[in-house]
């Protein structure tokens, strides 16, 4: 019965905070094939995206609400108590960013294999500024090629207005899969195929500039 109680109220706040985010900010999603618009997410990804503001996990769960989608956040953020109890009831693992204990990968990976979840996390481990793209940790790449799923991109295009200015729009990447590697899973595979994401992600956010030139301008 309070299993059954917590999903509800778990239901129930996330339900609001998506509406919520809805109204005020208008998130669109745009792809970079149009094609693979209702075809994503079928099975357990990993959702990665930049990281520009508080609320960007909020914005994605809410336009795909329909997935179930566990979000990484920052270990010191849980050590609110206000703030553990948010991020708890709206499925999040605390990730340790100084990488002292690394349990949250093998969590992440139980979410993907066991549970049948996404996973989303913003591998730049802080926010970028005027729309720069910070250098990648590799905690997304250990999880992948451990838990041998496909990831799906994100990139958040803000700044974030409130009410009547611009929408905050999301450009979505293709699924895919990371290289296989040639040597087994070394440090140097790692980090090869971490940078290969970090570029990934500089592209996508060149489409958008190049589609929307004034949001370059707004960014710099």
């Amino acid at each position: 019965m309070k299993n059954l109680i917590t999903k509800c109220f778990d239901a129930v706040l996330k339900g609001l905070i998506f509406c919520l985010v809805h109204l005020f900010f208008r998130p669109k999603l745009e792809y970079v094939n149009k094609e693979s618009k209702g075809k994503l997410l079928s099975e357990p990804c990993i959702i990665v995206s930049n990281h520009i503001w508080h609320l960007d996990g909020m914005v994605i769960g809410s336009k795909f609400f329909s997935k179930k989608i566990c979000h990484m956040a920052a270990k010191d953020r849980f050590a609110d108590p206000k703030q553990a109890f948010f991020f708890r009831h709206m499925n999040c693992i605390p990730i340790d960013r100084q990488q002292l204990d690394t349990s949250w990968i093998y969590q992440a990976i139980d979410k993907l294999k066991n549970q049948k979840e996404h996973i989303a996390i913003y591998p730049e481990g802080r926010h970028g500024h005027n729309g720069e793209i910070l250098p990648f940790h590799s905690g997304i790449t250990t999880i992948a090629a451990l838990a041998q799923v496909p990831l799906v991109m994100i990139y958040i295009d803000g700044p974030y207005h409130w009410f009547l200015g611009k929408r905050i729009r999301l450009l979505v990447s293709d699924q895919f899969v990371l290289d296989a590697p040639t040597s087994g899973m070394n440090a140097d595979y790692i980090a090869e195929q971490t940078e290969k994401l970090h570029t990934k992600m500089l592209e996508m956010q060149a489409k958008m500039w190049e589609k929307y030139p004034e949001r370059r301008k707004v960014n710099n």
